[in-house]
């Protein structure tokens, strides 16, 4: 019988370690910069960030292509930069929402967010077509999605969100798939359709960011990313290759990552 444990103990053992090692990490770029206050990635993997009253772009190298003045528009809350050709960008403080073109100019001008009737808005996304964007206005506890980037008509609105999730104010909210995911750091993730009605609820501990993709939702904890698949649920949790990660973008098997030093470029290998 003591013979049959050690057995199965060593062979659940082999196994967690086989598991454990079935990825590896591969440093393929950085860009070092200490200073970053907001930052995206565009579907063409160009790095755009906000530095010190400045606007960046730089290319798949980490080469500077682009540099543009950020003056007039106030500190950088949020960059983003799903749709390559329109980068959205939102200040808090100045409760202004600006789209940029392919060089970082204010082509299609800045949206005052009393404009639209927001109390106050904390947090901004674009949704998956480029016309179209949400806002969370705290004031209210209300979530809006506006349609056009001039007349900004408001489409659709899920209201009384503090009786809906039970929670205060979210970390962050983000369209994939025609879903919207409303994350609140350390607890739960709620996802509402195109139409605001909420389709159901993860509960998952200890997670401190979020990253929808078309068919994983990755999320950044201390130590490591958990990746859970959109279709059946099933669970993978994959050691992080640096500490101290404060933020994270993936594409495909490239996953970039932001700590104090700067954003690195990192490949997950399958072995």
């Amino acid at each position: 019988m003591k013979k049959t444990r050690l057995v199965i103990f060593f062979i659940c053992s082999f196994s967690f370690l086989t598991f454990g090692q079935t990825y590896s990490w591969r440093l393929v770029n950085s860009h070092l910069n200490n200073n970053i206050e907001a930052w995206d990635i565009t579907p063409l993997e160009e790095l755009i960030i906000s530095d010190q009253g400045t606007l960046q772009k730089l290319d798949t190298n980490f080469q500077v292509a682009f540099t543009q003045s950020r003056k007039g528009f106030g500190a950088i809350s949020k960059i983003d930069a799903r749709h390559s050709m329109k980068t959205m960008l939102f200040s808090e403080n100045q409760q202004m929402i600006g789209f940029l073109d392919n060089t970082l100019s204010f082509q299609d001008g800045k949206i005052d967010l009393s404009a639209l009737n927001i109390g106050y808005g904390t947090h901004v996304c674009y949704s998956d077509q480029s016309s179209r964007f949400w806002v969370f206005d705290e004031q209210n506890a209300r979530l809006i999605r506006f349609e056009g980037l001039k007349s900004s008509v408001a489409q659709s609105e899920i209201s009384n969100l503090m009786t809906i999730t039970n929670n205060d104010m979210p970390s962050a909210l983000i369209e994939s798939q025609n879903q919207l995911f409303l994350f609140y750091e350390g607890s739960d993730i709620f996802v509402f359709d195109y139409y605001g009605s909420l389709l159901r609820k993860y509960s998952i501990k200890g997670a401190l960011k979020i990253y929808p993709t078309e068919r994983f939702i990755y999320l950044l904890k201390k130590d490591s990313i958990m990746r859970l698949d959109r279709k059946n649920d099933m669970e993978e949790t994959i050691s992080l290759p640096i500490t101290s990660v404060e933020d994270f973008r993936v594409f495909g098997n490239a996953v970039y990552f932001k700590d104090k030093n700067g954003v690195h470029k990192y490949s997950l290998i399958e072995n």
